[in-house]
């Protein structure tokens, strides 16, 4: 299992993205994008901060900075990000609730970009959230408490290194 939003579990992500040929070749060919998911704050998550990830593609591929980013990385590189809770991410991700319909409630919310575009760059959403459906996540709000202390604290860690 891998760790909710850390470094190995977002690579996994792009991993899984690119593992189908058919998100390059098909769904996103031909785009150019770069989308930073943004995950709030929540204790219960372990995450006492924001947390940005990003997946960026050069037509349609996947490119070596999907990863995670600074805030001010994700608002100076972004073409669109999108913010939600933990939960709503994690609904979303197990296929509990639709991208689309999280974002038309505004569970999901477009801090940057085109509110036009990115309801027409919705129908390819479930492309990605199979990318990250197909890991085997370990969530911090199913941990035992000792769990989620180590898994903050590494968090800590990696948010030190990577200056995120």
């Amino acid at each position: 299992m891998l760790p909710y939003v850390m470094p190995e579990w977002v690579d996994q992500a792009g991993k899984n993205y690119t593992a189908n040929p058919d998100n390059a070749q098909k769904t996103f060919r031909g785009m150019n994008i770069f989308l930073t998911f943004r995950v709030l704050a929540d204790p219960k998550f372990g995450l006492h901060n924001d947390i940005y990830f990003a997946m960026h593609l050069e037509n349609g591929v996947l490119q070596p900075d999907s990863t995670l980013v600074s805030k001010a990385d994700a608002l100076a590189k972004s073409d669109f990000v999108v913010s939600a809770t933990p939960d709503v991410w994690k609904g979303v991700i197990k296929k509990q609730k639709g991208f689309i319909s999280a974002f038309m409630t505004a569970k999901i919310k477009l801090d940057k970009g085109n509110p036009t575009r990115m309801v027409s760059l919705a129908s390819k959403s479930s492309a990605v959230v199979e990318a990250f459906n197909n890991i085997d996540t370990e969530w911090p709000d199913e941990m035992s408490p000792q769990r989620l202390h180590d898994y903050e604290s590494r968090l800590a860690e990696v948010r030190q290194k990577l200056g995120v």
